[in-house]
Order: structure tokens, then sequence, then C-alpha cells
């Protein structure tokens, strides 16, 4: 944590420089993080020209049509990331042009950073992309008032039972009666009886 002495030192440190103060000197400021112009909220840079990304705009809005404030923002970060995407292909060539003519071996030292630049702009371009197909294809099935084919159908019927086989013992199995003999047997039952034990 920072003293008293320290607090008061950097404020009378902070009256001294206040950034610049003429309008030439706040135009170059606001320029800083235009290096290449990829981590920059300004879409144009200097030398690009601001008509060519309005008719790769139109052309976009043209081909896809937005129906809503959500589909024409995708259709802006669209055009955004392509236009970043060819801006980091100009780079590249330019960085390729400036190493050839000082007569350096090797490749540019910025190169893996365009390059990076240029994969993450191709990137950004087919998820908003994909999420404008998306959104566009929601839309139109709201508006026919589509309903999932899942949704229609009836729950399906649980699954039947599998049956058992029956048991090959079951029919085997006899039950024995202890009967009175003489009380249930007919003299014609007794007779059979009788020759079914002597022949056993």
């Amino acid at each position: 944590m920072a003293t008293i002495r320290q607090m008061q030192a950097n404020q009378q440190n902070s009256q001294k420089s206040t950034g610049p103060k003429t309008p030439e000197g706040k135009a170059v400021s606001s320029r800083n993080r235009l290096s290449h112009g990829f981590a920059s909220s300004a879409t144009i840079m200097p030398g690009e020209n601001p008509q060519e990304f309005i008719a790769l705009l139109d052309d976009f809005t043209a081909e896809y049509q937005p129906a809503t404030v959500t589909e024409q923002i995708l259709i802006e970060k669209m055009a955004t990331h392509q236009w970043l995407t060819l801006r980091a292909f100009r780079l590249q060539g330019e960085a390729f042009a400036r190493q050839s003519i000082s007569g350096e071996n090797g490749l540019p030292k910025d190169l893996s950073l365009l390059i990076r630049y240029h994969v993450s702009a191709e990137r950004a371009f087919h998820k908003a992309h994909n999420d404008l197909v998306k959104t566009q294809k929601e839309r139109k099935k709201s508006e026919i008032g589509f309903e999932p084919q899942q949704a229609a159908q009836p729950p399906e019927p649980p699954a039947p039972e599998p049956k058992q086989s029956p048991d090959p013992l079951a029919d085997t199995t006899c039950e024995y009666k202890i009967v009175p003999e003489f009380t249930y047997l007919t003299p014609q039952k007794a007779a059979k009886a009788a020759v079914f034990t002597q022949a056993a």
C-alpha cells in the first residue's frame, strides 16, 4: 500500500504530463493502436478506401436480406471480419515486399502476428455467418408456424416386456395324490392299476 508521501508525489507528477494539447498531437495519439489496425475500434485505417468497405457491406446486405436488427448486426460483423481478413492478407504481402526490397534473408518479423490476425478474422467471419444463417432459419420457421415433428408426435408406448421361455421341466412335473385305494377306484381302474403294477 502506498504511503501518504508516495500518493502526494504521484499527484504532483501527474500534473506534469497530461497528454497532447495541440489538435495535431491529439490526432497522432488517437492512432496509437493502429499499428496494424486489428486492435483498434476504427474499421477503416489510413490508406484504405471506405467506399470498398461500404460496397462489401452492401453486397452482404443484398445477399442475406436482413429482416431484424440482430441479422443486420451479424451482417455488419461479417463485413468487418472479412475486411480484417483482407487487410491481414494485404499486410502479409507488404511485409514480404519490404523484406525483398531491403534484401534481408528469412521471413518478415511480423509475419506470424499477421497470420494469427488473419486466422482469427476468418474464424470470426465464419462464426458470424453461421449465427446469421441459424438466426434466419429460426425466424423463417416461426413465421410459418413450424413445430418440430418430435413435439407433434405422441409419445412412444413403452416397450413390451420380453416373453419368458417356458420352463422345460414344467410339463414333466406331476402331482402325487394319496388317495384311499378302495374309496375312489372303480373296478376298471383298479384292474388297470393292477396290470400296470404287475408290468412294472
